[in-house]
């Protein structure tokens, strides 16, 4: 394996250690979430942005288990991270918020998409930059500001289920208000704490329920 990677490295532009796996992963995940939205496979768009979700969540304490990556490597991680989110959870929600359906008009309805992506774009790069300075004092974040970009895989979905369950007559209207309500919370200025160890695989454990419950409503839709 290492010799495959040191191969790459030499040959290809980037990095594609253990470290860097899983973000790889998620903007794989986020692309086929694309195309499955862009074919009418609605939930299973949906279970892709959830399992990218999972893929961000740790990719950030499976790099540090490379003690020894450089600060390029450090740089490099940092910013295919954001590129990943912007994939994942910036353009696909959006996706399938087309897919779903434009209950406004298809003026309003790209205006909401611009705005979505747009602040997405903003939080991830105002991340970037905090994180940067932080590095720089050899601080670490001990909170984040505004709504992290990568929450919507989880609100989302949760949306796409009740809905799709209860009322899938709402879901339409439902998911683009909310797509509206997190655009601001995006660039609002609030604090949030940064979860750490066991709080994240609590959040994970959150997150099954709702795996499952979409399983199930894609599986009797076949």
């Amino acid at each position: 394996m290492g010799k495959v990677v040191e191969c790459f490295r030499k040959t290809f532009l980037g990095y594609y250690g253990y470290w860097v796996i899983l973000t790889y992963l998620s903007i794989i995940s986020g692309a086929t979430g694309i195309y499955m939205a862009i074919s009418g496979h609605v939930g299973w768009a949906v279970l892709c942005m959830m399992i990218s979700g999972i893929c961000d969540m740790f990719d950030g304490p499976v790099a540090k288990l490379k003690k020894n990556r450089t600060d390029r490597e450090k740089g490099f991680g940092i910013q295919i991270d954001s590129l990943a989110d912007l994939i994942s959870f910036g353009v696909l929600p959006v996706m399938i918020g087309y897919a779903i359906g434009t209950p406004f008009g298809v003026a309003m309805g790209i205006i909401i998409a611009a705005a979505y992506i747009l602040t997405a774009l903003i939080r991830l790069a105002y991340f970037n930059v905090i994180e940067a300075e932080l590095t720089s004092r050899g601080e670490c974040r001990k909170f984040y500001e505004g709504l992290p970009v990568t929450t919507v895989a989880l609100i989302l979905p949760l949306i796409y289920a009740l809905c799709s369950y209860f009322n899938p007559a709402a879901l339409a209207i439902t998911y683009t208000v909310f797509l509206i309500v997190i655009s601001v919370a995006f660039i609002a200025r609030f604090r949030i704490p940064k979860l750490r160890g066991r709080y994240l695989i609590i959040f994970v454990l959150m997150g099954l329920p709702i795996v499952s419950f979409l399983l199930w409503i894609i599986i009797g839709g076949l």
